[in-house]
Parts: structure tokens; sequence; C-alpha cells
């Protein structure tokens, strides 16, 4: 069977057509296309890409692949990138400009962010074979490296969805992320790092600053205090599904006790920027959690 023909890159002004969605078997045996770059556009892709969570897993020979199949595509202000229940076709990482993107439901924004340069957005639809979670729009002039469904699901489906998944169904075991819709929830879960640490090692510090939320994914932290006389003690110890961090990030006050590790400790974590970018509906939940986190001495880490 001949390969099926990438959907096209839709131009400003131009009405959306359908996608239908193609099985797996399909896109898997589907050779990527090849769009010519200069030297200097070629160069800045590969520097967004290697940024880039999805990305930054991929070897070079795949980083290589999926700037092969990028198309550049342009907006202006106030243009509609992507539209809330339409289908899935491009998936765009964002390489100059700002888009605003918004979730709505019966007609009120229940949920909304910025995006920058280097961010990404419209892999959920494609992934899934679902409508588009979200509406985009420019917020000002902006270009976009395009990834069409099919390249994106041949070069990434096969890594991306197995680490995402694994992702997906650890958070969901975290307490204060139930309130999350799925779209939150893998939204963060792209944007989780994992970092392993040695027995002994000290994760945070008390009397530091705070520039990093943690989600113990396997292994055990403690976590110790100094008293008014200067002793330290231990006061809780943490285990799988265990967070800690968030306090410091949204107080930026100083850390409020020390976390040092037992045996060997993995974790997810999120850095200061993408803990605000990223989590920016958790707030509001956090705060409204800060009296329960008074009955573990572990709270304000």
């Amino acid at each position: 069977m001949d390969d099926p023909e990438p959907p096209k890159i839709v131009n400003r002004g131009q009405r959306r057509v359908s996608v239908c969605a193609e099985s797996p078997s399909e896109s898997m045996n589907t050779t990527v296309k090849v769009v010519p770059k200069s030297d200097e556009e070629t160069a800045r892709i590969l520097e967004i890409l290697k940024k880039n969570v999805l990305f930054k897993h991929l070897d070079s020979d795949q980083m290589n692949t999926v700037k092969d199949a990028m198309t550049m595509t342009k907006y202006s202000e106030g243009d509609c990138i992507i539209k809330q229940g339409d289908d899935g076709d491009n998936f765009y990482v964002l390489d100059e400009g700002a888009v605003h993107c918004s979730v709505k439901k019966d007609d009120e924004v229940v949920f909304q962010m910025d995006y920058g340069v280097g961010d990404s957005f419209g892999e959920l639809a494609i992934m899934y074979n679902a409508p588009r979670a979200a509406t985009c729009e420019a917020s000002s002039s902006c270009s976009l490296w395009a990834l069409d469904r099919v390249s994106f699901k041949v070069i990434l489906m096969k890594t991306t969805i197995s680490k995402r998944n694994i992702y997906k169904g650890f958070l969901q075991q975290v307490p204060i992320l139930a309130q999350l819709t799925e779209y939150e929830i893998l939204t963060i879960a792209d944007a989780l790092q994992e970092e392993s640490f040695s027995d002994g090692q000290v994760i945070c510090k008390q009397g530091d600053t705070g520039d990093t939320f943690y989600i113990i994914k396997e292994g055990t932290a403690v976590c110790s205090q100094k008293n008014s006389s200067g002793e330290e003690g231990e006061v809780a110890r943490l285990s799988n599904g265990a967070y800690f961090g968030e306090i410091a990030l949204l107080t930026s006050k100083p850390r409020q006790a020390t976390v040092s590790v037992v045996g060997d400790l993995k974790c997810l974590t999120l850095d200061r920027k993408t803990f605000k970018r990223v989590m920016g509906p958790l707030q509001d939940i956090l705060m409204r959690n800060l009296e329960q986190y008074n009955k573990f001495q572990a709270a304000n880490i």
C-alpha cells in the first residue's frame, strides 16, 4: 500500500479540514518526510528540541529525523492556531513570539496558560486520536515549527507514550493532584524530569531558598529540622508518592527542613520556572490544603 499523505499545514484564513485518524500500524510503517532547511534553521530547530521535554530523551539520529520532518508556519497576532474540539493535525514548537492557550467548559474558561519560545503544544489530540483539548491563539506575530500527525507518531509515539503513561499513572496516585483533569495531569507528566540520589545525599537544606518541587517515585527520604537550641532531629519519613518543595515555591520562603536520602532514591522534579507555568492551576489547591499540612512536620519543606 502507498504511504498515506501527511496532512497539509493550515494557513491563516483557511477553513480547517477534518483529519481522520490512521491506525497505529499504518503510521508506524510510514516513511517520515524530509523538508529541506538552511544551516541556520537546522541549528535553530535542534537548539529548541534539545531544551524541549518531549524530545530530550531522543538520540541524535531521532532528533535529526524530527528536525527534517518539521515545517515552518507563521501566524499573526490574534490568529487561531488550534481550536478546542477540532481534529488534531499538527504538533507545534514555538520558535518566535507567544501563544495563549485556554480550555472552556460550558462557555467558561477553566484553564489557561501562555507559551513562550521553545514551548510545545498540540500533541494530545495526535497521540490519543482525540479532539483538541484546548484553543491556542497567537498572542503576537509568531513562527512555529509544525510536525504533522503521521511524522509525530512515527518518531515519538513509541518512546513518549510509554513514559507518559507511567508518569500519568504515578501522578494520579498523588492526593494533591486528584482534582486535576487528564489534560493537566498529562501536561505535568510531560514536564517532569527524573533525578536519582544516592544514600546520605542531601536534596535540600533547611534555610536554603526553595527552587524545585519533588515527587518521590521510588525510595525513602528523611526530613529533619533544627529546634531553637540548634539540635537537629528527624520529623518525618517520605516514601513513594510523597511530595515536598511546593510550599517554598508558592511562598518564596526558605526551606523549613532538611531532606536527605536513605538508600537509593528516584524523584520526579519540576524547577521553579516550569512549576509556575505548568502547575499554575494547582496553586489554589495547594493553598487550600495548607491547613491540612500542619498535621505533618514535613509540610513546610
